[in-house]
């Protein structure tokens, strides 16, 4: 079979931009010869594709310094679009070699570069996150594999800054250390306590007929997972309101007929995408309203649908009024989908064969 590199993801595949991130490969030789590997690197790198006729602007591609030749290192050979963010090029092995049967692992770790998009994959633009591993045998062009990665971002006053590193020691030999930076904790600590942050909101809900009803929301910023919850309240007598249709990426539909007051409640599903804004792409969320009204009081309804069930019977049976004069309103109401704690997301770790 030859050299074979199994690179494992640790974790669930679920970061935050700051957050570091490692995996450990295995390299084997299951071949009867002698293998030498020239060299094996690694890289994190955000890879931005859109559609062609699509102009973005304030984005550059990377451009290559080198000459692309079969033993180069490329992560990004052949991937549609351009690069966004990248770190750099970890080598990982140079001129190892294995006996037929013999094993090494390594381990790779590093930072995701912060201040970019989180992973989005949309109709126009889409935003992937990638580990690529390379390596090539002595004699053999190269060859890699990627690893996707979900990246979570948190909003610009509670950005993530790479750790910090001590001064160079001149000796290329020895890896720099890094000081203890607490930004990272204490983004997840600033991003629990906004989407914790309660502000009772309330919207007068108006018609051309006249006041509707009141919606309250308990705050405008939902984590990843949440539950988007409000209360309507219907006291106006004037404008009747017949079904209300509450959508974000869930749908509450009720009928609420002769009801003074009802609630709603819409999950926020956990592998949709946050808001955020950069460049030239903004994604914001919204909850849309559809309110089927008629200008008939309740009143009016109610005693006309009544009728008795049989001759001298004290039951009433009751019926929808037909017809009934009515009209459709909406609205949108924006509101803000904050990432929730990478430990509370899912996502199937990757065991991937070079």
């Amino acid at each position: 079979m030859g050299l074979v590199v199994k690179v494992e993801l640790q974790g669930n595949g679920v970061y935050l931009a700051g957050e570091r991130v490692s995996c450990t490969i295995t390299l084997t030789n299951d071949g009867i010869s002698t293998k030498t590997i020239a060299w094996m690197g690694a890289q994190l790198h955000c890879q931005c594709s859109h559609r062609r006729d699509l102009k973005l602007s304030g984005t550059t591609a990377t451009i290559l310094s080198s000459p692309v030749t079969d033993t180069t290192f490329v992560p990004n050979r052949d991937e549609p679009g351009m690069t966004l963010a990248s770190t750099p090029t970890v080598v990982l092995v140079c001129n190892l070699t294995l006996q037929p049967q013999e094993n090494r692992t390594v381990l790779y770790s590093d930072t995701i570069p912060a201040g970019g998009p989180p992973s989005f994959a949309g109709h126009l633009v889409q935003y992937k996150y990638k580990m690529t591993v390379g390596a090539q045998e002595l004699g053999f062009p190269t060859r890699s594999v990627r690893i996707p990665l979900r990246v979570l971002t948190a909003p610009e006053s509670l950005t993530c800054h790479t750790p910090v590193q001590s001064p160079p020691t001149g000796n290329p030999y020895l890896s720099p250390k890094e000081q203890q930076n607490p930004t990272l904790e204490e983004a997840l600590h600033m991003l629990t306590t906004e989407a914790s942050r309660r502000a009772s909101m309330s919207y007068t809900l108006k018609s051309t007929y006249g006041v509707l009803g009141r919606l309250s929301l308990f705050k405008s910023s939902y984590k990843l997972g949440e539950d988007i919850i409000g209360s309507f309240e219907f006291s106006c007598d004037a404008v009747t309101c017949l079904q209300p249709n509450c959508t974000a990426h869930a749908h509450h539909i009720e009928c609420c007929h002769n009801t003074k007051q009802t609630h709603f409640a819409l999950p926020v599903p956990q592998n949709v995408t946050q808001s955020f804004k950069i460049h030239a792409v903004k994604l914001q969320w919204q909850l849309h309203f559809e309110f089927v009204i008629t200008k008939q009081p309740p009143r009016e309804l109610v005693k006309a649908s009544v009728t008795p069930c049989l001759a001298g019977s004290k039951a009433n049976l009751w019926q929808g009024l037909q017809p009934v004069a009515m009209e459709s309103m909406t609205w949108n109401l924006p509101v803000t989908i904050l990432p929730t704690l990478p430990l509370h997301q899912t996502h199937k770790p990757h065991t991937l064969v070079l």
